[in-house]
């Protein structure tokens, strides 16, 4: 049987969120920096103690922004190589592939396999009984837990992948 393939990039928007909103976090604070280090260095005459705290306001405002820039460039880089790798599920286990790497989570550790529907097919959440492999990159998910893919149409071909005579615990779409 050929393996299922599923795309990481369609689950992004719902396995990811709170990912997103720290990278919006993120861009909105550097934004906010770099407009308020640029307010603070007006040329207003000031008295000596208020240009030096203007002077500290202003490299405190480009520090954030120059950390938030780097903060949200090592979140892009850790989820980038999720995103570009894919998910297999084949009839000897979860196959997870990044780049040049690979890593199987056998049948007989996965608790549960559960699809979830989403935009015209269904986003597949996994469950082992074990830590989850780090070699395939999975990004910023649980140590048992992740969201492994996006699947058009049905659950019906994932679904008859599914070993329950090893334990695993399939839950399909609720009607």
């Amino acid at each position: 049987m050929a393996p299922l393939v599923l795309r990481r990039a369609r689950a992004l928007h719902r396995s990811h969120w709170l990912t997103l909103l720290l990278l919006a976090v993120l861009l909105v604070l550097t934004g906010c920096g770099a407009l308020q280090a640029a307010v603070t260095s007006g040329d207003a005459e000031l008295p000596g103690f208020l240009e030096g705290l203007t002077a500290g306001l202003r490299w405190a405002w480009a520090v954030v922004a120059v950390l938030s820039v780097l903060a949200a460039a090592a979140l892009v880089a850790l989820e980038l190589p999720w995103l570009a790798g894919s998910t297999e599920i084949t009839d000897r286990g979860i196959v997870l592939r990044s780049g040049d790497r690979t890593a199987t989570i056998g049948w007989i550790d996965v608790d549960e396999l559960r699809a979830v529907p989403s935009a015209g097919g269904h986003l597949y959440h996994v469950r082992t009984g074990v830590p989850m492999p780090r070699s395939p990159r999975l990004g910023l998910q649980g140590r048992r837990e992740a969201w492994l893919g996006w699947h058009p149409g049905g659950d019906a071909p994932v679904a008859a992948v599914a070993r329950a005579h090893l334990g695993v615990k399939y839950r399909g779409p609720r009607p």
